[in-house]
């Protein structure tokens, strides 16, 4: 008699096994999807980031070359208003020497 009632509680154990399993399978899946879905958004921000972090650099860069650009021009200007200056200032002093 006890062969006969362990049989019946077995297979209801079996079913209520599978019945977890199969519930668990389902939560492994969607949370499967919802880290899938989580990485995408998070490499799509990355991309975004990067783009912006690109965009910065590039502006970055071309207000560095304007700025050394300007200065070599101002440096040139007062170099040679510094020269002419000079040259005047020797001429000035040659002259006052020939008289």
């Amino acid at each position: 008699m006890q062969d006969a009632d362990e049989f019946p509680s077995w297979i209801e154990s079996r079913r209520l096994i599978i019945s977890q399993l199969t519930t668990m399978e389902s939560a492994i899946r969607d949370l499967g999807a919802k880290i899938d879905k989580f990485n995408d958004s998070s490499r799509e921000r990355a991309l975004e980031v990067a783009k912006e972090s690109q965009s910065g650099i590039s502006d970055l860069n071309l207000r560095v070359a304007m700025l050394e650009l300007r200065a070599k021009l101002w440096g040139g200007m007062i170099g040679l208003a510094a020269g002419g200056v000079g040259t005047v200032i020797v001429q000035l002093i040659m002259r006052s020497f020939q008289r």
